[in-house]
């Protein structure tokens, strides 16, 4: 970042996470600098000064999730090109606000994918019916382990079989019984899977898919995946999945903040849902946990489930909050602290991580001592995952610090997934 002056006033280069530079107009000769605010979410933002107010724009359009009440919480939508998080408990809304982000992308005529784990496609189906969506346009990667394929009508990417792109206006049979054990669906599979049918369908239409859903990894690390190098094939994922230069939810679930979940820190952002009790009626909220790049709405905001789909509400805050702050039965505040502080230390050492990949940086023994820092934080041995989390963090720093510079915005991007 650097500042330079012209005839017309005092400009200062910025770089966003996305790569590209703009100029900001910081003040001009005849005016003093004075303090900016953004008085909009759409990226706006006002210089003030004794002779009147300047209006600019950094231009980066925002990706609608479909919810209106949340894109305000998001200052807009999401940033394009990058993953995040969807998690909450069972029966919070993801499934439904992650089908609010693929019905806008459809009404926007952009290509969409749902890779489901979770629920084969007819239940998909007949669950967003409920709601009156058309969502025939959408493609489906049918990654179910419990059965081979709908019958081979043109509805679904079934991962037992041969590549078949389907619309999901077509799936319309009940399973047949399995032919796919669960240990067939795997992180590589899968992943296999996704990049064949970026691939095809860019020859195809000449287009990218611009929207996936994952639902859920979950699923995914329940059926395939076991033991400390489970972790570094989710960090291998999540790159993957930033290399297509999609928009991705990914749809999972986050109950013991003392269990880390590599997704939690790679992603560029979280959006929580909240379920709880209050008396006899069951209560829904949602938050925005992080948001890299962006301003946001750090408040919860109550969620209601309608006959027309999710609902947030702005004008009001939960009646009742969630007990989820503070320390849980069996912590006491100092660990409550500790685990932040780790939590911390190990988001910056998986950003370090993510630099030392672009820089093409041998690092897989960092990456295998992080997992075992994981696998020690959940089992409440502080201590020791600190321990090794600082010796990952100064090792990728001596080597970043050697390495090459990783490739300039400007260079032409990488096919997906490394598609030739």
């Amino acid at each position: 970042m650097g500042t330079r002056g012209t005839r017309s006033g005092i400009f200062r280069s910025i770089s966003s996470e996305d790569g590209r530079s703009r100029l900001l107009r910081l003040r001009s000769r005849s005016t003093p600098a004075v303090p900016s605010r953004a008085d909009s979410h759409d990226g706006t933002f006002i210089l003030n000064g004794p002779g009147g107010s300047i209006l600019g724009r950094l231009s980066m359009d925002r990706v609608k999730t479909g919810v209106a009440g949340l894109d305000t919480m998001l200052s807009g939508g999401l940033l394009p090109a990058r993953p995040y998080v969807v998690s909450g408990p069972t029966g919070g809304g993801k499934t439904i606000l992650s089908a609010h982000f693929l019905l806008e992308g459809l009404h926007a005529q952009e290509p969409c994918l749902l890779v489901t784990l979770d629920e084969p496609p007819i239940e998909v189906k007949s669950n967003m019916a409920v709601f009156g969506w058309n969502m025939d346009r959408l493609k489906i990667l049918d990654a179910t382990p419990d059965v081979r394929a709908h019958k081979r009508t043109r509805s679904v990417i079934d991962v037992g079989t041969s590549l078949d792109v389907r619309d999901m206006e077509q799936v319309t049979d009940i399973r047949q019984s399995s032919q796919v054990r669960a240990l067939e669906v795997t992180v590589h599979s899968v992943q296999k899977m996704i990049k064949q049918e970026f691939a095809q369908h860019l020859d195809r239409t000449k287009q990218r898919y611009k929207r996936i859903v994952i639902d859920s990894m979950t699923a995914l690390k329940m059926f395939s995946m076991h033991g400390e190098d489970s972790r570094i094939l989710i960090q291998s994922f999540l790159r993957f999945l930033s290399e297509l230069e999609a928009t991705t939810l990914i749809v999972s679930e986050h109950l013991d903040r003392t269990v880390l979940e590599t997704e939690f820190f790679l992603s560029r952002g979280e959006i929580r849902l909240h379920k709880w009790l209050d008396g006899s009626f069951i209560r829904r909220a949602v938050s925005v946990e992080k948001f890299r790049g962006s301003s946001f709405d750090d408040r919860m905001r109550p969620v209601a489930i309608t006959a027309k789909g999710m609902v947030v509400s702005l004008d009001s805050t939960p009646q009742s909050r969630e007990p989820s702050s503070g320390p849980k039965p069996g912590e006491s505040l100092l660990e409550t602290r500790i685990i932040e502080e780790v939590s911390n230390a190990i988001e910056s050492v998986m950003r370090g991580i993510e630099e030392a990949h672009r820089r093409q940086v041998a690092i897989r023994d960092i990456e295998v001592a992080l997992s075992r820092a994981m696998l020690a934080f959940q089992r409440r041995n502080y201590q020791k995952a600190m321990k090794l989390v600082l010796s990952c963090d100064s090792a990728l720093k001596e080597r970043i610090g050697v390495a090459p510079p990783p490739p300039t915005p400007t260079a032409p991007p990488r096919p997906p997934g490394g598609i030739r």
